[in-house]
């Protein structure tokens, strides 16, 4: 089922995402803390949007954005945490791409990933980011998905190389950051939990 702009699906389950050592799990009231921990690091906010920090308000702003997007669209963010223990361990965002990705067809899903820096280097970006584009392509029957990475954040394109994206071409967003976006076909993913390069 391709999903047409302006007739989003109405999912009533909100599965959990399960890999071998995560869970990603539907946006709920705790992550609001660990949205504005994270957005308070340097480390994280550097590789965000207009690379600042967010203020307390434009973290409630999106926390409720978050929550309101799982209730009409039965997607969206996800709490990255551990299969194990279940420590936070960051964010993989799913959403409808719109306009915000520029050159982009506005039917196409955004699809993002950020951690906590104590959990980089480890390969669980991409293990999300796999889990996330297999839900996109196969629950939600996605046509495209499509990710804007900041020009300096080399970890996040290695990530979107990995699962399958490739670069389209470099842009200015919306709020004038310096970007590149990358995108996949739906006709080009190889299935649930292949790699793709």
């Amino acid at each position: 089922m391709d999903v047409k702009p302006g007739s989003p699906p109405r999912i009533g389950r909100m599965d959990v995402l399960a890999t071998e050592r995560l869970r990603l799990v539907p946006w709920r009231e705790e992550f609001r803390e660990d949205v504005a921990r994270l957005t308070a690091d340097p480390r994280v906010y550097r590789t965000l949007g207009l690379g600042t920090r967010w203020t307390p308000e434009y973290v409630d702003e999106r926390h409720r954005a978050y929550l309101e997007h799982w209730r009409s669209h039965g997607f969206g963010w996800r709490g990255v945490l551990a299969a194990d223990g279940g420590e936070f361990l960051g964010i993989a965002a799913l959403n409808y791409a719109g306009t915000r990705v520029p050159g982009v067809d506005g039917s196409a899903f955004e699809i993002g990933w950020w951690l906590d820096p104590a959990y980089q280097g480890r390969g669980i970006a991409t293990e999300a980011a796999r889990a996330t584009r297999d839900d996109a392509f196969g629950r939600l029957g996605a046509p495209r998905l499509a990710a804007r990475v900041r020009i300096e954040n080399t970890a996040s394109a290695r990530v979107a190389a990995r699962v399958g994206m490739r670069l389209r071409g470099e842009a200015v967003a919306a709020r004038g950051e310096a970007i590149k976006v990358f995108t996949l076909d739906r006709r080009a993913w190889p299935g649930p939990g292949r790699a793709t390069a």
